[in-house]
């Protein structure tokens, strides 16, 4: 696992933007996805350059153009899965993915699903403004999930990073808090679990059942589908 991490950015405005351009740097190209020697050559990813980022199939029923477009800024709430299988998505299509003001990401969930650890920066350590430095990595990353940790980012303040993941075609996913403005919210809901045996509380969880929501424009309604992510057995 090559997860590419960093402790919390201290110094000033310029000290801030210098570091965190130096790792995203340190990401493979935007577009391009990495792979092994002995592994079949993968063909692009549709989308990927396009208009719109791509997300697992039962989620891209609900969103316009089947994906979160780009120079968006969406609220993500309800299960952690969302946000794990949102990450995954994106990484394995080759998009390069930051995260930061998060605490508890389930980062062996992600890999589980598939997700390039070589296309993930992590901004590790409690963030006082996670707002401006999720700003600053948009420069570099085609999503930035960003943990508010309880904020209320009021309209003025969302319409001017907004207008940043426009400029800069990328992807600002948000949770843990309030964001004004934001174009789509994303919700996910755990139904139940699929690949438990006949017994009660006995088996193998080999996939979650998640009811999926979305809002905002040309969003359809809510859907129920279930997103494959192993686990180890569990027993009463």
């Amino acid at each position: 696992m090559s997860v590419v991490r960093a402790s919390a950015v201290a110094g000033n405005r310029e000290e801030k933007l210098a570091e965190l351009r130096k790792r995203l740097a340190a990401l493979p190209d935007r577009h391009r996805p990495a792979r092994s020697p002995s592994a079949p050559v993968e063909q692009p990813v549709e989308g990927l350059d396009q208009g719109v980022l791509p997300v697992h199939p039962e989620l891209a029923r609900l969103l316009p153009g089947g994906g979160l477009p780009r120079g968006s800024v969406a609220e993500i709430s309800g299960a952690a899965s969302l946000a794990v299988s949102l990450v995954a998505t994106a990484s394995r299509s080759g998009a390069r993915v930051a995260l930061c003001g998060l605490t508890g990401f389930g980062m062996a969930a992600a890999l589980e699903q598939g997700a390039d650890p070589e296309r993930i920066a992590l901004i590790e350590g409690p963030l006082a403004d996670p707002v401006s430095v999720a700003s600053v990595l948009l420069d570099g990353a085609d999503v930035v999930l960003c943990g508010l940790g309880g904020l209320a980012v009021p309209p003025s303040r969302g319409r001017a990073v907004a207008a940043r993941a426009r400029s800069k075609g990328g992807v600002l996913l948000v949770t843990g808090g309030r964001w004004e403005g934001a174009s789509l919210h994303l919700g996910a809901r755990v139904q139940g679990y699929a690949g438990l045996g006949a017994r009660p509380g006995r088996g193998r969880v080999r996939g979650i059942d998640l009811l999926f929501s979305a809002r905002g424009r040309g969003c359809l309604n809510p859907y129920r589908g279930v997103v494959e992510e192993p686990r180890a057995a569990v027993a009463r």
